[in-house]
């Protein structure tokens, strides 16, 4: 990577930092967006030339940089002498802590990609097909699928325990995040094939029924 293209990233992320903190007082929207870009010293133009695509961009920005930070802990936490179901649970837990540092504006951009199903969706499938490539899963058939659709339900619901949750060590989020990963495995081990744990759990109307939940939250 050139010079210039390590500068323009370090600009971008330093507005991202700066808008992290700046939502929970003006909100996931342009004039924060612009706000934050005036305090980081640059212009409109700026803006523009550093986030083409506004807001959208941003949060991709966001994802993506937890992304890296939640592989970096998982690569170094994971091993073979860890649980597969255990390997899964630290990757939703390390995920949250890791947004513990900004969560109100982590609820506000939850918020704001339920009004986006379809990019809401791509986020979450994402998450939850790295948290397994972290655990060691490469499966390619119709498992591979099944595994990350239930993932992301567990995923965004343990999300939806953890706006609610007050306590520093975040003790009913990880009990929570237990519940529902017993509750698939329990599941899944009296289904008799793959195909069946998708209709029988009705897992795909939960995870939109979730989604919809995200609407009805104040921010």
């Amino acid at each position: 990577m050139n010079n210039k293209k390590i500068e323009f990233e370090k600009q971008r992320i330093k507005i991202l930092k700066r808008s992290l903190k700046e939502i929970k007082n003006y909100g996931l929207n342009k004039t924060m967006l612009i706000k934050v870009t005036a305090d980081c010293n640059l212009s409109e133009g700026d803006l523009g030339r550093f986030f083409p695509e506004g807001l959208y961009e941003l949060k991709e920005l966001f994802f993506y940089e937890t992304d890296k930070e939640m592989i970096k802990i998982l690569n170094k936490a994971n091993d073979d002498s860890i649980r597969i179901r255990d390997k899964i649970y630290n990757g939703v837990m390390i995920r949250l802590e890791i947004f513990q540092k900004n969560k109100d504006a982590v609820k506000h951009i939850f918020v704001s990609e339920a009004s986006t199903p379809i990019k809401s969706f791509k986020n979450l499938w994402n998450t939850a097909d790295l948290i397994w490539r972290a655990a060691g899963d490469n499966s390619t058939d119709y498992n591979h699928y099944t595994k990350r659709l239930l993932l992301s339900w567990v995923y965004l619901s343990t999300i939806l325990c953890w706006f609610n949750d007050k306590d520093k060590n975040l003790k009913e989020t990880k009990l929570f995040c237990n519940r529902r990963i017993d509750e698939v495995l329990k599941f899944g081990k009296k289904s008799a094939n793959v195909k069946s744990k998708l209709s029988n759990l009705n897992i795909s109307n939960k995870l939109i029924t979730t989604i919809k939940e995200l609407k009805s939250i104040k921010t």
